[in-house]
């Protein structure tokens, strides 16, 4: 990338830390992934919620717990095509799977970030310590490199190429699994 191109200025502060600090810069990733999750994730739980307070509609508690789950579950996901979240493209990372050096598959993104919904705190920690590999990497056989930066509006052209596969369903049914227990974890309603 030509650091004298304006992106912004946001962008030209992000660039000129991440030189002085590379785990400042995948720090960063962590953390605009969980905010570009949230701005998605968040508008989406308040239409249950405004839908229930006004009394249009009235949902057990296991129904808002069913939507809470799903929502979860894309942010797990974040990582899904090609191996990149939406930060991981805008600042330049890949998960790659350890053995192969390609792109991690779907099934492998899925269980490293599976530690990312009870942990998320600890694995911030653990990436100030090893920026390559946090508790999830170890667990999926990955780590995170350093790759070509792109357009957010990559991800859909990699959406509209993604085809069924046997990972998918597999994530399906892990993530039915885990998010299954989760629930179980949550209070029953009176």
């Amino acid at each position: 990338m030509n650091d004298t191109e304006y992106k912004g200025i946001l962008h030209k502060e992000v660039n000129k830390l991440s030189r002085i600090n590379p785990i400042f810069h995948r720090i960063l990733s962590m953390l605009l992934d969980h905010i570009l999750m949230c701005i998605f994730i968040v508008p989406i739980m308040f239409i249950p919620m405004i839908l229930m307070i006004s009394g249009i509609l009235e949902f057990e508690n296991r129904t808002f717990f069913i939507i809470f789950f799903l929502l979860i579950f894309v942010y797990i996901n974040k990582d899904f095509f090609n191996a990149k979240s939406p930060a991981k493209r805008l600042l330049g990372y890949q998960i790659i799977n350890r053995k192969t050096g390609k792109a991690a598959n779907e099934l492998q993104c899925f269980v490293r970030n599976l530690t990312i919904a009870i942990a998320w705190p600890l694995e911030v920690i653990v990436a100030l310590y090893n920026p390559e590999r946090r508790i999830g990497d170890f667990l999926a056989n990955t780590k995170v490199v350093i790759s070509e930066k792109e357009k957010l509006k990559t991800i859909w052209s990699d959406f509209k190429s993604k085809t069924l596969k046997l990972n998918f369903i597999a994530i399906l049914i892990i993530g039915i699994i885990y998010f299954y227990g989760l629930s179980l974890l949550m209070p029953k309603a009176h």
